[in-house]
């Protein structure tokens, strides 16, 4: 077998590789029973967490939009975020959930996930570390999936 026969061969079988890998990115979308169910259980997570840490709606609407806090050493803040986060399924011992990350955040792509989880990494503080995890994947998801429709 000649070297460039050989190349060939794992030229294609790394491409075989890339599409598979690219399939299993993607998502298989949920019914529209369980996406309101998951909605539902969203907005129960959100106020819940609004309760336990006493935060303005409109912290909330801040980060929706921009990714940022008002204030970005408000630890109450970033506790909310843990606490939704950790509730609604998104984060678990810091680590993104990618098949509900992708369904109901954005559609990550690349080394997205790998990236955010590694923030904050050094923070002792599970507030602050989450709300890296959190803040990175929100921006993410503002600038790299802003046009790209959710499943």
């Amino acid at each position: 077998m000649s070297r460039l026969h050989l190349l060939r061969i794992l030229l294609m079988f790394g491409l075989f590789l890339i599409e598979l890998r690219a399939q299993d990115l993607q998502p298989e979308p949920d019914s529209p029973e369980v996406q309101r169910a998951f909605h539902a259980h969203f907005l129960e997570v959100r106020t819940a967490c609004a309760k336990e840490f006493l935060l303005p709606y409109a912290n909330v609407l801040q980060f929706n939009t921009t990714g940022k806090l008002f204030d970005e050493k408000d630890m109450t803040s970033m506790c909310y975020f843990r606490c939704f986060f950790e509730k609604a399924g998104l984060i678990e011992n810091f680590k993104l959930n990618p098949d509900v990350v992708r369904k109901y955040m954005w559609p990550a792509t690349g080394d997205s996930i790998e990236f955010c989880e590694s923030q904050g990494m050094d923070e002792q503080n599970a507030c602050v570390r989450s709300y890296a995890i959190a803040q990175c994947a929100m921006m993410r998801a503002l600038t790299d999936a802003r046009n790209t429709p959710m499943v």
